[in-house]
């Protein structure tokens, strides 16, 4: 490997500017086309502009999310305004970030010829580009898990304070926007230790990372509370993984297309092979052996997941494809380095580009920008809006999880409250009023939760409509004795 192997000619800086602008419009494009669904309402409506910042320590205190990215929206909205499209603007711009990290790393970990490929592949990953456009922390999670693991090559290949500094910093960053930083970690230090203790390395080389990977653990005492109750859960949401989630979740990286998960997995089985046959790289060029940098990245990926498997089957479930967005990074760190070692040169090109290519096909074929996949709460509430029946005045709202629909009711600009989907609600809404008025109620997620105030409903009013939509619905209850006539009444 030679200094020019590193440096970053035209041609590689016309392909990373054009991956970049490409980047960005895959993420921009259709950005408002879905509405928010419930864990994106939760991030925008305690992230609002108007909370303080101690209402949302306390609002996840209870969460299993710390407080690192609730913070960053919640100043970013208070610059750019409380909208969906703001909120979703900020993942775009950390996923047009981690784009360009990708090439960084890629470049400074292996060549440019690896960086630029992983900006090809990670500009068109149906994966990265579906996380840049919600409004939650994973394209933040992936920007930092690629700063991660490049410090820590950064730190093994050149031993020191600063190197050691950085990958503590960005570690804890990371830590800081999900607890899946410790899981990645957790790997990536056990990785070392193992090189360690097989005698591979001397252990004044493995300090400097055991240090910054104690000083990003400190960082979390202020928070130390509520992640002793994150680590104290017996239960959870998600299901346990079944013994081949690997299989699983590598396909869902790839937008659930078999002919691409399969390519992109031939390319990372015969990555060992292609570096045998490569050059073993430059001694002195800073940087560790290709062969050494990737056994390292898998292995510490390799025993993240392990880890994680074995904790979901035996403690609590914590594994779902999103979380592991924080190893997709190495993943196409693997990918681009195996394409960069095809010979020759130009078949490597071609491969890039109909990958890239495919992924794009792929992409809109799917109909991911166009047909609605997520709970549609901005539609339901558009409809009551709409319905010339509804009147803010004297209507009364209620709806589950009511923060969530208050948060597109505020946005069409309709005069009206959203209590709770209770029965209890529904009397006190109604006591002392000598007409009961008539009810909206919104409904997201879990039917079975409205029943008690359906039964409540049928005591005193008629249900006149009801209207579906993905995951969501809107009803219009009428008082039984009501003398009037709705414009939407049969």
């Amino acid at each position: 490997m030679t200094l020019r192997d590193h440096t970053i000619t035209r041609s590689s800086a016309v392909v990373l500017a054009g991956c970049l602008v490409a980047a960005a419009a895959l993420r921009l494009f259709h950005l408002d086309f879905q509405s928010l669904w419930v864990d994106e309402l939760f991030s925008v409506v305690f992230s609002h502009s108007k909370v303080s910042v101690a209402q949302i320590a306390a609002a996840y205190a209870g969460d299993v999310h710390p407080l690192g990215y609730p913070l960053l929206l919640h100043w970013w909205l208070g610059i750019f305004g409380d909208t969906a499209v703001a909120a979703r603007a900020l993942s775009v711009v950390f996923g047009v970030l981690g784009v360009a990290a990708m090439f960084a790393a890629g470049r400074r970990c292996f060549d440019t010829r690896t960086g630029v490929i992983a900006t090809v592949v990670t500009t068109v990953n149906a994966f990265h580009i579906a996380y840049s456009q919600e409004a939650r922390s994973y394209s933040l999670v992936f920007l930092l898990a690629t700063l991660s693991y490049w410090a820590f090559l950064s730190v093994l290949a050149r031993p020191g304070r600063r190197t050691a500094a950085a990958y503590g910093l960005a570690t804890a960053a990371a830590i800081h926007v999900h607890y899946y930083g410790f899981v990645m970690l957790f790997g990536q230090v056990a990785a070392v230790l193992v090189v360690a203790l097989l005698g591979r390395w001397r252990w004044r080389r493995v300090w400097p990372l055991l240090a910054g990977a104690a000083g990003a653990g400190l960082t979390v005492l202020p928070w130390i509370g509520p992640l002793s109750r994150v680590a104290g859960l017996r239960e959870a949401w998600p299901a346990r993984p079944t013994p081949f989630f690997v299989f699983e979740y590598f396909h869902e990286y790839f937008g659930s297309q078999l002919a691409l998960s399969a390519a992109f997995a031939i390319l990372v089985v015969a990555l060992p092979f292609l570096l045998r046959a490569g050059p073993s790289g430059d001694a002195g060029s800073g940087r560790l052996p290709a062969g050494t940098a990737a056994g390292l990245l898998g292995g510490a990926v390799a025993i993240s997941l392990a880890a994680a498997y074995l904790r979901s089957v035996l403690v609590v479930p914590m594994l779902v494809p999103k979380v592991t967005i924080a190893f997709l990074p190495v993943l196409l760190l693997m990918v681009a380095l195996a394409i960069s070692k095809i010979a020759p040169a130009r078949l490597g090109v071609a491969v890039a580009a109909g990958l890239a290519a495919a992924s794009l096909i792929s992409l809109f074929a799917s109909g991911y920008y166009d047909e609605p996949r997520k709970e549609q709460w901005r539609e339901a509430v558009a409809h009551m809006v709409a319905d010339p029946a509804f009147d803010p005045g004297s209507d009364l709202c209620l709806g589950t999880l009511a923060p969530g629909f208050q948060f597109y009711v505020d946005q069409f600009g309709a005069p009206l409250r959203v209590e709770e989907a209770l029965p209890q609600q529904l009397l006190d809404a109604v006591a002392g009023r000598p007409v009961p008025p008539p009810v909206w109620l919104l409904v997201a997620r879990d039917e079975d939760s409205v029943q008690p105030l359906r039964r409540e409903l049928n005591r005193g009013w008629v249900r006149r409509d009801r209207v579906e939509f993905l995951e969501t619905s809107v009803e219009r209850w009428e008082p039984e004795d009501s003398t009037e006539k709705r414009p939407h009444d049969p």
